[in-house]
């Protein structure tokens, strides 16, 4: 019996050849993008990376009108005599077949690995021109895009065995390679590197890092980079910093000409490849207000008031932090003391506190959302009361002095060890700190009070699906305060800190260095004055040497040191005399970089003569030396070879202090201010403190 088809079953077969043909002409008009790479770009690691891994999430943003083919495959090197190579591996063929109009190549991971990179590493750069060369000789004719390195973190078990060196190398011949193969790179090491927490095995990124990748892979795919974006200290009341060139940047659509109007002068710029455009306009004079106007095609941004000026980073932990509003002779301040030349910027901490942190504090503790802004105020005692009294003295100070406007930001958050506010890259490079970012809970160089707050906040925390740091960690306060404002020219830098590092004395000293240096390298200064405060007067046993240890860092070229112990409090850690710490770091600023001739240090240990059974102590900035209330030197004693200290008797002539003791026949050694809270009473001509000192390097 023969079989016939009936009219329905004829129109419905009809109708599927029909939709069969419009979908493979809508697959044909798609624009085809393929993702080659290694573990990284298929999504090792990731919870169903068919729809979480970066090329999945880039179909999502992309949209209908485009196709994306993942082509990872983990474990693959670009080096065809790697041990793994891309080349041999079925996913180099199929992205070839997939006909791609657009590749993105992220490779190079694999290839650092100690049985590769040593022996191979001339290899690489021709093996990735090669690739490249394969991809734009295809009969599609894609355009090719290649990739900086998502990071690989310092808890990878190969990173001080060469990997951190191999990693370096090869960036440096991405960007070689792109430049010889005349292609586009997108940097996928920022902002990944400020987001450890993205990276739990250190080298594959979850979920939220691979939406990262992806967003930055659409935008140079697209150009949309979100038009035109300003920078956080960029608003109405911003202060400029005189007599230096004036540096304006942003991001923009890839392309887009960007206009910037400043001082009657306009400029044009086209935003590149990765959104970032920069203007440069001469250095001025104080003054203003001035209007400033950034545009681009379809976005503008209209500010009426922007000054030019004198700008200073106020930084720190709670000392800096504590405000105006809690200080000794608030009333006076806020009645006589305001001054609208001084513009106050304000970054606070959102998440800080001494109970467990809330799903919600977990959400702002990484490098995007920690600081909550408060842009650019007048000193009016609305936003004053709430600023760092340190900040607004020292601000307030040098406004009455120099007759200019002022700006100062401040972004101390209480509690935090010098470790946090240090870059990755700086951290790195030394195993003492590797250690540190390896292990940041419970290393015994963590100061106790600071390890058992991380460990009371993030109580709980695994529990969550929540990727989050604790602010006490290192590195996350530069990552969220520092690097976002790096690009903003400032005069210099005060800072009130070590509370939190107090107990690891050797440590901190070299956290202090390091930081100071970080700092200078990120803010483009290698001579960025550096004004700290000594830690004031505190009843804790360890306070006295680590006063001492902050005064040998004065070696460190432009420092500046403003003793306090002098306005401390014998069982508060947060003494209330802050004006007296911020009028000292303002003498420190204007002798320095104002020229000022003022007195601006107390006395300071120069050298110690042996004199029979008498100790001569010579000091710089000891002119008009003298104990306080005409009485004898308090806090000071003398010790023999055997550094055991008795008490000194003193004598002052000529500028020079003499101590002994009948106790002591042959003295060697002399300490002042070491008593953690100290009754010293040494003060030079001007008023100013002697710092707590010893010529022991016990």
């Amino acid at each position: 019996m023969k079989s016939t088809l009936n009219f329905y079953q004829i129109l419905l077969l009809s109708l599927m050849l029909l939709f069969s043909a419009s979908a493979s002409i809508q697959s044909q008009n798609k624009i085809k993008v393929a993702c080659v790479g290694d573990s990284v770009t298929f999504g090792a690691g990731i919870q169903d990376p068919n729809e979480n891994s970066y090329p999945a999430q880039l179909q999502q943003l992309l949209g209908s009108s485009y196709e994306v083919g993942n082509f990872g495959h983990s474990g693959a090197t670009m080096l065809k005599n790697g041990h793994k190579p891309y080349w041999d591996k079925p996913e180099f063929n199929k992205s070839k077949d997939f006909a791609p109009n657009i590749v993105i190549i992220h490779l190079g991971l694999n290839d650092q690995g100690n049985n590769n990179w040593p022996k191979h590493k001339d290899e690489f750069e021709q093996d990735y021109l090669d690739m490249i060369s394969v991809y734009k000789d295809l009969p599609s004719k894609p355009k090719v895009i290649i990739c900086r390195m998502t990071p690989t973190f310092s808890g990878h078990h190969w990173f001080e065995e060469g990997m951190r060196e191999s990693f370096k190398e090869i960036q440096s011949k991405i960007e070689t390679i792109a430049g010889k193969a005349s292609v586009d790179v997108i940097d996928l090491h920022e902002p990944l590197y400020r987001f450890p927490e993205y990276f739990p095995d250190n080298l594959h990124p979850t979920k939220e890092g691979a939406q990262i990748i992806s967003n930055k892979v659409f935008s140079a795919i697209t150009g949309d980079y979100g038009d035109l974006k300003l920078p956080l200290l960029y608003g109405e009341n911003m202060v400029l910093q005189r007599n230096e060139s004036i540096s304006f940047n942003g991001t923009a659509n890839y392309n887009d000409t960007v206009t910037v109007q400043f001082n009657q002068e306009t400029k044009h710029v086209t935003a590149d490849f990765n959104g970032g455009w920069k203007v440069d306009f001469p250095s001025m004079e104080a003054g203003g207000p001035y209007q400033l106007k950034f545009s681009t095609p379809t976005k503008s941004y209209d500010l009426e008031k922007v000054y030019i000026g004198e700008v200073w980073l106020a930084s720190g932990q709670s000392n800096m932090d504590f405000m105006v509003r809690d200080m000794e002779s608030v009333a006076t301040v806020l009645k006589d003391s305001l001054n609208d030349q001084v513009f106050l910027f304000s970054m606070d901490g959102k998440t800080l506190s001494g109970e467990k942190f809330s799903e919600a504090d977990l959400k702002n503790c990484n490098a995007a959302d920690y600081f909550r802004s408060s842009g650019w105020t007048t000193s009016n005692t609305k936003d004053l009361e709430k600023f760092s009294a340190v900040a607004y003295a020292f601000a307030y100070s040098l406004q009455k002095k120099l007759n200019v406007p002022v700006g100062i930001i401040c972004n101390a958050i209480g509690g935090s060890p010098a470790q946090s506010w240090i870059s990755r890259e700086a951290m790195e490079q030394k195993h003492e700190t590797i250690d540190l970012l390896n292990d940041t809970r419970l290393n015994p160089m963590v100061d106790v009070w600071v390890a058992d707050r991380i460990e009371l906040n993030m109580e709980g925390h695994s529990k969550t699906k929540i990727r989050a740091r604790h602010p006490y960690q290192p590195t996350i306060l530069f990552d969220a305060g520092i690097l976002p404002i790096k690009d903003y020219t400032i005069k210099g830098v005060i800072w009130y800190q070590g509370e939190s590092n107090v107990d690891q004395i050797e440590l901190h000293s070299k956290l202090f260095k390091m930081l100071v240096d970080d700092w200078r390298y990120h803010f483009q200064n290698e001579n960025l004055p550096f004004y700290y405060v000594q830690l004031s007067s505190l009843n804790r046993s360890t306070w006295g040497s680590f006063r001492d240890s902050q005064r040998r860092l004065l070696n460190i070229a432009n420092t500046g040191m403003a003793v306090s112990y002098d306005v401390g409090n014998e069982t508060d850690v947060h003494p209330i005399k802050k004006w007296i710490v911020g009028q000292r770091l303002s003498k420190i600023a204007l002798h320095n970089d104002y020229s000022f001739d003022i007195g601006y240090s107390g006395p300071l240990l120069d050298f110690v003569n042996v004199m029979g059974n008498t100790l001569e102590i010579h000091f710089k900035h000891g002119e008009g030396l003298k104990a306080l209330n005409n009485s004898f030197v308090q806090d000071i004693f003398i010790a023999s070879s055997d550094k055991k200290f008795v008490p000194a008797q003193t004598k002052i002539v000529n500028g020079t202090l003499q101590v002994w003791s009948p106790k002591i026949e042959n003295p060697r050694y002399v300490k002042y201010g070491y008593t953690p809270f100290s009754d010293g009473n040494l003060v030079n001509g001007y008023g100013l403190p002697a710092s707590t000192f010893s010529n022991s390097t016990e």
